[in-house]
């Protein structure tokens, strides 16, 4: 069974909001990786002007709330969930965000 694109939605919106309030206002980039293996969450937030960010405690409520989910709505035989995910976010020339997401499954 697939995550619900509403369920999913909602989840990116909010790590979206905590990662984008980590960068600074003259920063072109950020990406948040994150690492699901053997139940242990490892996650990375580097920007283009600062090579590592230490994640809030929001954020990280937000990347729990990913693996989660994911796990609530995993189909595989094993109950394989989250592998990665990987946050991507660039600044546009009018000073908005672009954002993108993949993920992989154990």
């Amino acid at each position: 069974m697939s995550v619900p694109v509403d369920e999913q939605y909602s989840v990116d919106m909010a790590i979206c909001g905590h990662v984008l309030r980590h960068v600074y206002e003259d920063e072109t980039s950020a990406e948040l990786s994150i690492a699901v293996q053997h139940g242990q969450i490892q996650y990375t937030l580097v920007s283009s002007a600062q090579p590592i960010n230490f994640p809030d405690d929001e954020l990280v409520h937000a990347i729990c709330d990913l693996v989660g989910l994911h796990e609530r709505y995993s189909s595989g035989p094993s109950g394989a969930g989250l592998a990665t995910a990987v946050y991507r976010y660039d600044k546009n020339p009018d000073g908005g965000w672009s954002a993108s997401a993949s993920y992989s499954y154990e």
